[in-house]
């Protein structure tokens, strides 16, 4: 920190204290989205939401970390619309050999092919798991 020929610390600014009670222009006060409650006290997680997405969100939300691509994003990459092994298969083979690097595709974007399509296919599987626990569970 360099002082001026003032006496002044140079790349602060300073402010005045006014006779108002303002907060400076940077306080970290409450903002207008902020989940506090009255007492300012941030509320627990919602449990309910958790139990609502269940087992089968958590394992998503697993595959999403592993593969790095999030489910909407192996979606749009191999241009599907909804989870169907056919669609996804045939939009594979297609994209895997127009990026072929032997016919000047990319190598990268070949990967991207891949990882999505691996992705997709952890949920195809994440939902082949849950589908097949349902139809096991007693009707009460």
């Amino acid at each position: 920190m360099r002082i001026s020929s003032r006496g002044k610390k140079s790349g602060h600014q300073s402010f005045s204290s006014s006779s108002t009670s303002d907060p400076p222009p940077f306080s970290r006060g409450r903002s207008r989205g902020s989940r506090r409650n009255p007492e300012g006290r941030v509320p627990p997680p919602c449990r309910a939401a958790a139990d609502a997405r269940g087992r089968a969100g958590h394992q998503s939300a697993a595959a999403s970390n592993l593969s790095g691509l999030s489910l909407q994003e192996a979606q749009q990459i191999l241009n599907v619309s909804k989870l169907s092994r056919e669609e996804i298969q045939k939009n594979f083979d297609h994209l895997f050999k127009v990026n072929d690097k032997s016919v000047g595709g990319s190598f990268y974007l070949q990967s991207k092919v891949v990882r999505a399509k691996e992705r997709l296919d952890e949920e195809l599987k994440i939902q082949a798991q849950d589908e097949s626990e349902k139809g096991q569970q007693p009707k009460t």
